[in-house]
């Protein structure tokens, strides 16, 4: 393990950042997005040699920025970051941190406290040079020494980037370690985060030094935007009066189809049998809804994306699935879902506007507060959807033939909500059969998008 980083030599360089709050910076000092990528920004200038790079802000019509609480901290990554001018200089600091024996002096870099700082580490030389356990352990000590000096800021572990091919599954295996170190903390406020998922589908690689003269622009300003989205869905589900104002749905007009339609719905994933499912659902040009549950997200942002960017619609189905939980009150649903939701957001960039109850909406746990949680779901502009076909494929005694039998037994009119589960290994075995059934039957398929609710 590589040695700890003594919180003694973190004070000075944090001492700025941790202090007590100063006044808000102006938004209008952070820059989030090139209006005219030619041009240098007020806070920093252009490097001749750093290519274009834009970002989509969530809020751009008034200058704010969930971007403008955080400090990037890191290797060459953070230094395109800065240089390219995406970010003011104060926001982002760019050393080999990790690795290094000890930190320079940064308290002139840290002009403002930052709530939340992000350990953002590609170099090339930590996927030649650095095992798994050294990269886990060295980001580890790292982050719990800031979090020494730094007690009222919360601590974000990136994911390491994309690798190019010839590293094989390297940057897996550092990403599997380093989560496992940072879970292994009891520190609350660090936290491992996910965001390679993102830049996964961009030509070129983050950093020059690859072998390839292409810097991934795209890349870097996905993985930014995932960074943004999380400060979204983290400021969303904390403690505030306020912090369930933005949980809204506003359902886009449909007209229903007529004639026989069925509507291919899958609840509790993403699991590692989606693909599977995705899979026969593109042979087959069908396109379905899945009904996300937020616990299962973590690890599978990547599946995730890939449902909602092959158009598949993406519906709510609870973040815990914890029935005695999530149907205690009102609020405490609310809780739930707000979770489910900004998670949801923070992969996709979707804000749902539909979801389903576990369990259906009328079950033996909430039978004190269906009602009360239904009209607060309505009057928040959501819809919610039972389901009136099924292969009860979650039953502890499904097979092939009793989902075959169960689905041919509940189909028996002209608009067919099916429920399935994408968590089971059994869905992707049956699945093609159903989808031949149904057809056979002469339904064709749609989503959600273009049905009505369908209630218990």
């Amino acid at each position: 393990m590589n040695k700890k980083i003594t919180a003694a030599v973190l004070a000075a360089a944090m001492l700025t950042a941790c202090g007590a709050k100063d006044e808000a910076v102006p938004a209008a000092n952070y820059i989030a997005v090139y209006e005219e990528a030619t041009q240098p920004t007020e806070t920093s200038e252009v490097s001749e040699t750093i290519p274009e790079i834009e970002i989509t802000p969530l809020t751009p019509e008034n200058g704010f920025t969930y971007l403008q609480n955080t400090l990037f901290i890191g290797d060459g990554v953070c230094s395109i970051i800065s240089e390219s001018g995406l970010l003011p200089e104060e926001q982002v600091i760019s050393f080999d941190g990790a690795f290094a024996d000890e930190l320079p002096d940064l308290s002139e870099q840290l002009s403002s406290p930052k709530p939340y700082i992000y350990l953002w580490f590609g170099d090339k030389s930590v996927a030649d040079e650095k095992t798994p356990e050294e990269y886990g352990a060295a980001i580890l000590a790292l982050a719990e020494n800031i979090r020494t000096v730094c007690p009222e800021s919360m601590v974000l572990a990136m994911s390491y980037p994309p690798l190019p091919e010839e590293y094989g599954g390297k940057s897996d295996e550092l990403n599997e370690m380093l989560h496992m170190y940072i879970r292994s903390t009891p520190d609350e406020y660090v936290i491992y985060r996910n965001f390679s998922y993102a830049a996964e589908n961009a030509d070129g690689y983050l950093a020059p030094e690859y072998g390839t003269e292409e810097i991934n622009a795209a890349g870097i300003s996905a993985m930014l935007n995932a960074v943004e989205h999380d400060r979204f869905y983290s400021d969303m589900t904390s403690d505030s009066d306020e912090k369930y104002e933005d949980i809204t749905a506003s359902r886009p007009e449909y007209t229903v189809t007529d004639g026989k339609v069925a509507y291919l719905t899958f609840d509790d994933g993403p699991s590692k049998y989606t693909p599977q499912i995705l899979d026969i659902l593109r042979e087959n040009d069908i396109k379905a809804t899945f009904f996300i549950t937020g616990w299962c997200i973590d690890g599978k942002e990547h599946i995730l994306k890939q449902v909602a960017d092959e158009g598949h619609t993406i519906a709510l189905h609870s973040y815990s699935h914890d029935y005695d939980k999530i149907y205690a009150s009102r609020r405490a649903w609310l809780d739930d879902f707000a979770k489910v939701y900004g998670k949801v957001y923070a992969v996709t960039g979707q804000k749902p506007w539909a979801f389903r109850f576990p369990g259906g909406s009328y079950n033996s746990y909430n039978r004190d507060t269906a009602d009360g949680i239904i009209a607060e779901m309505q009057k928040r502009g959501f819809a919610y959807y039972d389901w009136n076909a099924a292969t009860a494929d979650a039953s502890s005694s499904a097979t092939y033939d009793s989902c075959m039998d169960y689905l041919q037994n509940s189909i028996d009119s002209d608009h067919e909500v099916v429920l399935m589960h994408d968590s089971l290994e059994l869905t992707p075995q049956y699945l093609q059969d159903v989808i031949d059934y149904i057809k056979g039957e002469g339904y064709s398929f749609e989503t959600i998008d273009a049905a009505d609710e369908v209630h218990f």
